[in-house]
């Protein structure tokens, strides 16, 4: 019986599921954008987000290419750490999944005209590792507050307290 509910799909998991997938649709996207237009998200970010805060605080202006960098990183850290908890703390299969998505990223921008990285693969897989650790965490997280509730709840209904 267990067995079967944990194949189960249920709101949570495919919440998640749905999570997963607009993330990567997301990323894809921003790979098929033309050069100039990912160039001017990027210094719109830089110049209308972060480097007047940076300003404030006295700190150096970030460029768009640290944007671009960072966002990389981020984007996969991300999807890496969704896909560790959608598939239940499965590493390997996080990070296989994961660095099969940086590749078809850099892939999809050849095909829409702009620089396929090697680098930028490398700069994922930062991500995917950083990713895979935080959700790794979360999963053991959940899963150990989920038996502490099974076992009081045993508890509770055979009388022991």
């Amino acid at each position: 019986m267990q067995q079967a509910d944990c194949r189960r799909l249920t709101g949570k998991r495919i919440t998640l599921l749905i999570v997963t997938g607009l993330l990567l649709a997301f990323i894809f996207v921003q790979s098929m954008l033309p050069r100039g237009v990912s160039t001017e998200e990027s210094e719109w970010l830089a110049d209308k987000g972060f480097n007047p805060l940076l300003q404030k605080l006295r700190l150096k202006p970030i460029t768009q290419c640290a944007i671009r960098k960072t966002a990389h990183v981020a984007e996969f850290a991300m999807l890496s750490a969704l896909l560790v908890l959608c598939f239940r703390g499965r590493i390997s299969k996080s990070a296989g999944f994961s660095f099969a998505a940086a590749f078809l990223d850099e892939s999809i921008q050849l095909v829409s005209g702009r620089e396929a990285l090697v680098s930028d693969i490398w700069i994922d897989l930062i991500g995917i590792a950083a990713g895979s650790l935080v959700g790794f965490l979360i999963y053991r997280t959940i899963l150990r507050r989920h038996e502490a509730l099974q076992k009081r709840d045993q508890n509770t209904k055979t009388g022991v307290l």
